[in-house]
């Protein structure tokens, strides 16, 4: 969990450029979850985030549409590490996130806390999902298990901001995330 919101902002604080590189997207969702998150969802877009010459992670956006319209629910943002990176740092980078967007919210600082606590130290090949159902419920899911939720609905809309917010600090991987939308 920690991992998939820290690895975007890992990325983001560690490197002064990234290259993000758009890949074509596919009709079928990578449904390497729980059987309670497989509804069907269709491909927004996919983007590569690399640090010099690091691939950091790969990133896949999903929704029920395959556009990207509603960033309150019924969305899935799928993250697969290339790197090994601590859950500290990753929850760490969050915030530093949230500073960057000027995200002042009172739950702030109960957010972070839940998703330092469910996020893991991540490593190469691990996958960190972040699953946003109908009501606005965020779970979170690492390698296929489930590690924790938030049921408060305003928080999708500012963790997702994190990389599809149109004030964010890697304009090219949010392209790459809505480059069908």
């Amino acid at each position: 969990m920690r991992s998939l919101v820290a690895a975007a902002t890992l990325v983001c604080s560690i490197v002064t450029s990234a290259v993000v590189v758009a890949q074509p997207a596919s009709d079928t969702v990578d449904v390497s979850l729980s059987p309670i998150t497989a509804r069907p969802l269709s491909l927004v877009g996919r983007s590569e985030l690399k640090v010099a010459f690091f691939k950091v992670f790969d990133s896949a956006l999903y929704t029920m549409s395959g556009e990207w319209t509603n960033p309150k629910h019924s969305f899935r943002f799928l993250l697969t590490y290339r790197r090994n990176i601590s859950g500290r740092f990753l929850a760490n980078q969050t915030a530093k996130e949230w500073d960057h967007l000027g995200l002042s919210d009172a739950r702030r600082t109960a957010w972070e806390a839940q998703v330092l606590e469910m996020w893991p130290d991540v490593s190469k090949g691990d996958k960190i999902a972040f699953d946003v159902d109908e009501r606005g419920i965020s779970r979170f899911y690492y390698n296929g298990t489930w590690v924790g939720a938030i049921e408060d609905p305003d928080f999708a809309p500012a963790f997702i901001a994190i990389w599809l917010s149109p004030e964010t600090s890697r304009p090219a991987h949010r392209d790459g995330l809505l480059a069908d939308s």
